[in-house]
């Protein structure tokens, strides 16, 4: 299988380093990766088509922040959706996936949610740091081939609030406490989603701010899993 990394925004979330250990995981799994640093392929996705895989690890590339970040194009987007569409996968984490592209809403139809705080902070605080609580993270289809197997945990980090798409299938999920949010208190906020769209297949997880995260056994174990279910709806959409 062979799968593209788009790996850029702002530095200080440091996208490469991400992209460094996600590559060796497509690697360990069978998959050959290519690596951009710009978007501008999309603009050609018929050039792209033999890919089976996409993974955005885009950092804070959005209108509230620097133009340095980068944006996506409509020229660019689309041919994303042409290729999601057509049958590639589509999958990802935390912002690089759920906060990247905001001036694209169709970019966030088609992952099936997007990123909105991570309280205590509105949604930033001047030290990340401050954002971090413990919070538990909850296999919700346990039956699932993407969790099963996989126990409920928890995580010390950023815990991501986020409007969600309901047509998404949701296999793991956190509750928010209310200490820092009266009026948020019990609200059931999805973690880790999978969605179709059109011949695509879709995975979504919302962990991930430090890399130490990805490296929690059950984050890296439901990624893994991810990328490779994504991915293989490219062969299961041409199958006779």
């Amino acid at each position: 299988m062979k799968a593209a990394l788009f790996v850029g925004g702002w530095e200080g979330h440091t996208p490469t380093h991400f992209a460094d250990w996600y590559q060796a995981l497509l690697r360990e799994n069978g998959f050959k990766v290519d690596v951009y640093d710009t978007l501008e392929p999309l603009e050609h996705p018929d050039e792209l088509s033999d890919l089976d895989l996409i993974t955005p690890i885009w950092s804070s590339a959005r209108s509230g922040h620097q133009e340095e970040f980068g944006n996506m194009t409509k020229l660019q987007e689309d041919g994303l959706l042409q290729l999601i569409g057509n049958g590639c996968g589509l999958a990802g984490w935390h912002g690089h996936m759920g906060d990247a592209f905001r001036d694209r809403p169709t970019y966030h139809f088609l992952i099936g949610g997007q990123f909105v705080a991570h309280p205590p902070g509105w949604p930033d605080n001047l030290q990340p740091q401050e954002d971090y609580i413990d919070y538990d993270v909850t296999i919700c289809k346990p039956d699932h081939p993407l969790v099963q197997g996989i126990k409920s945990f928890r995580m010390r980090s950023e815990q991501y609030y986020m409007l969600v798409d309901p047509s998404n299938e949701v296999l793991a999920t956190t509750t928010f406490s209310g200490d820092h949010l009266w009026w948020i208190e019990g609200t059931v906020i999805p973690v880790t989603w999978t969605r179709r769209w059109d011949k695509g297949r879709v995975f979504y997880c919302s962990l991930g701010h430090e890399l130490d995260d990805l490296k929690v056994p059950q984050v890296t174990e439901m990624i893994r899993r991810g990328a490779i279910w994504a991915a293989e709806g490219k062969s299961a959409a041409t199958a006779p």
